[in-house]
């Protein structure tokens, strides 16, 4: 479908829609500049109001009146006129070279160095034009790298070039105002563009609006925060060209973050300010530490509220051997701590650094990982670990899938839909939002904590299947910020909320799962186990650690509290084995060409192994039904004639895909053939999925420094019978001989 046309003026309504509904919510929180700046705004004639946007539009700060003609609006000089004197736009000044230099094409910029060769003694010219090797052929960076060596006033240069140069003026007003709808800082109104243009869905859950802030000093903190965000960033930038200015330029930024106000208890607005204020201090505390500034590192994160900051303050306590203050502070962190991850943390050092005389037992942490169960999954899984532990429990009758994150989310999205997005209360402030702003302060359960413990309590109620599929036809391909939906959704949810366990008074173990994603949904919408079994009606959670896998802490704080509601939650370690039962397919296909994805088998040849007998054999030619060319035949003596009668790759599909079942493939650059099958199987849209034995890759890794892998070679030096070369059932006998030789070695 065509995308709809936009209004010429689009820019402009879109402009004017964000103001109007700023003024319409906002009104008790703008400042003196930001109100100016609309009052301003809104007295400019339309041509003025139309240049401005334009500008405002475009990336960087200064404008020629050169690249500044539109159609609509004409000839600029005489509207810049008009802005300059309403104090949108001014002459350049020095702080404006920077974005000015970058704006600036080549071409102007050998005018520039020709006004400067004016300006210059001869003498000197000629000795910075020697010593730069000024040439018009030069590329722009080394011309503008000469230029910026020369002792010249480049304003008074820049005023007699013919074009005419301005910068934007009050762009932190009108930062103030963007900041106040999006709530965050943003460049321009792309997004009300890609609503218009039906990319940005928008509107979908809410039309009437509550603002954000409704008090000023509140609005303003929030707004330090946002900008303070990308400072840090720039910051960073800055240090790396830069190190030994670190100290200076932290200190000032440790003045700055103590004037922010310091923690409230109230939840909402405030909280998540707070949360903003001690993630701003613990990025500069980071920073700090990078350049190896400890004191100061310290006062950044004494700045920060809560985990992680309260991890790194106990290590640095550690390292200056401040042992006292490392122990009563761990001691502080056990007793009142802000979060799961903290107490674990605060619990393992402390029995790792102040109770190993003791006897007294492994932290948590320590116990859960010594106490799993070890796994032996088939080393053919290796970088494909959960798909391998699948396969175990599959072949043990357990229905598996995927839960991670998005199970959880998706539970908690469908169950509190209504408080989150179509409340009238809702957290969501424009039409673009799709996550509540207040999620991740804990603001959302302080909102709605009433309707939250009444929602919990229905976990039991016999229609509760009804409910969340009537949730999810209801609200199905919603774009949301919290979770995505996929056809199994349904699916997976079902036996959640259908076998989940109960405690003695009747209360469903989903209940503590979902009131701590509502509390706290920064800390507790992450780190959920890896794998969902289903068997006897049972659920079982497996986070799965392969060899050399490193748990991380929150996803021990997931398995802790899933377990300590009720459900049988544990990690599991795997350990790779290689069994000698293992069916094997090792496979061959002759094709029209190498791409997968346009060209046809012409062949195939299959021979089912298992512990170096040969189970079974499966061979056809197939029809592609298109030519076979020349180079081809000459190849493998297989021509159009000798496949007009043979089956077509969708005949012999069925046979094929049950001849396959439960094996793992196995070709000689399995890629290659692995593919064409898989696209095979694709067009008649059917899924394919098997794990792989290569036979190059691991002929080189058991049988290093040969000087070929070619099959015909690797034949040769082993003396393996090959006869038919290039003809599918011959090489897939020969494989067969090659991975014998690996599994030998494995």
């Amino acid at each position: 479908m065509a995308q709809p046309e936009l209004d010429s003026g689009y820019y402009l309504q879109h402009f004017h829609e964000l103001l109007q509904f700023v003024s319409l919510h906002y009104q008790p929180v703008l400042t003196r500049d930001s109100r100016a700046f609309i009052d301003d705004f809104t007295a400019l004639s339309e041509n003025g109001q139309q240049l401005l946007v334009r500008m405002l539009n475009r990336k960087g700060q200064v404008f020629s009146d050169a690249e500044l003609n539109y159609s609509e609006i004409g000839t600029a000089g005489p509207v810049l006129d008009q802005l300059a004197a309403a104090g949108f736009v001014a002459e350049l000044t020095q702080p404006d070279l920077a974005d000015f230099w970058l704006r600036l094409t080549k071409d102007t910029l050998w005018q520039l160095l020709q006004l400067a060769k004016n300006q210059l003694p001869a003498e000197q010219w000629a000795q910075y034009s020697a010593d730069s090797a000024i040439k018009k052929s030069q590329t722009k960076p080394l011309l503008l790298g000469a230029a910026l060596k020369l002792p010249v006033d480049w304003l008074l240069l820049i005023d007699k070039l013919p074009q005419r140069y301005v910068a934007l003026q009050r762009q932190d007003a009108l930062n103030y105002l963007y900041f106040l709808y999006f709530g965050r800082i943003e460049a321009n109104l792309s997004l009300f563009t890609l609503r218009d243009l039906g990319i940005r869905q928008s509107g979908q859950f809410k039309q009437q609006f509550q603002p954000r802030f409704t008090e000023a000093p509140q609005a303003l903190l929030a707004y330090q925060l946002a900008k303070a965000k990308p400072a840090i960033l720039e910051l960073s930038k800055q240090l790396k060209k830069q190190p030994e200015s670190a100290e200076l330029a932290l200190t000032e930024w440790l003045a700055l973050v103590t004037q922010w106000p310091a923690a409230a208890d109230s939840g909402g607005e405030d909280q998540a300010l707070q949360l903003k204020r001690s993630e701003r201090c613990y990025q500069l505390g980071k920073l700090a530490e990078h350049y190896k500034l400890t004191d100061l590192a310290v006062s950044f994160y004494q700045q920060s509220n809560g985990f992680p900051a309260s991890e790194r303050l106990v290590r640095l306590y550690y390292a200056q051997g401040d042992q006292r203050q490392c122990q009563q502070y761990l001691k502080q962190l056990l007793a009142d701590p802000s979060c799961d991850e903290e107490w674990l943390f605060a619990e393992d050092f402390y029995q790792r650094k102040f109770n190993a005389s003791g006897g007294i037992q492994r932290s948590q942490l320590t116990r859960l990982l010594h106490d799993a169960p070890v796994v032996g999954v088939d080393e053919l899984y290796l970088g494909q670990a959960e798909q391998g532990l699948m396969a175990h429990y599959q072949a043990q009758g357990y229905r598996v899938f995927h839960g991670e994150n998005n199970l959880w989310l998706a539970l908690f999205g469908l169950w509190f839909w209504h408080e989150l997005f179509e409340h009238q209360h809702s957290a969501l402030h424009n039409p673009f939002e799709r996550r509540p702003r207040n999620l991740t302060s804990g603001g959302f359960y302080h909102q709605f904590s009433t309707e939250i413990e009444q929602k919990l309590q229905q976990l039991t109620a016999a229609n509760l299947a009804s409910t969340l599929l009537a949730a999810i036809t209801a609200h199905y391909g919603k774009a949301n910020n919290l979770f995505y939906w996929h056809t199994d959704l349904a699916e997976q949810l079902f036996p959640l909320i259908q076998f989940a366990p109960r405690d003695k008074d009747g209360s469903s173990a989903l209940a503590p799962i979902l009131r701590a994603m509502a509390q706290d949904f920064k800390r507790h919408s992450s780190g959920y186990p890896d794998l969902v079994l289903i068997k006897d009606q049972q659920l079982q959670f497996i986070e799965v650690k392969a060899p050399g896998d490193k748990i991380q802490r929150h996803q021990l704080a997931r398995l802790l509290a899933l377990s300590n509601a009720g459900f049988n939650a544990r990690i599991e370690k795997l350990q790779w084995i290689v069994d000698p039962n293992r069916v094997y397919v090792v496979l061959d296909v002759e094709t029209t060409g190498g791409k997968a994805g346009s060209d046809r088998v012409i062949e195939i040849g299959a021979v089912k192994v298992q512990a170096g007998e040969v189970l079974d054999t499966f061979s056809t030619l197939i029809n592609p039904q298109r030519y076979i060319p020349s180079f081809i035949t000459r190849l493998t003596g297989i021509n159009s004639a000798m496949v007009s009668d043979a089956p077509s790759f969708a005949e012999i599909a069925p046979a094929l895909s049950e001849f396959l079942q439960g094996a793992v493939f196995v070709a000689h650059n399995s890629k290659f053939d692995y593919g064409f099958i898989r696209s095979e199987f694709t067009r008649l849209e059917i899924p394919f999925a098997m794990p792989q034995l290569c036979t190059v890759v691991n002929m080189r890794r058991y049988y290093p420094g040969l000087e070929s892998y070619s099959l015909g070679k690797l034949c040769q030096h082993f003396d393996i019978k090959l006869t038919n070369h290039h003809r599918a059932l011959d090489d897939a006998t020969a494989t067969v001989e090659l991975l014998k030789l690996i599994n030998e070695r494995r």
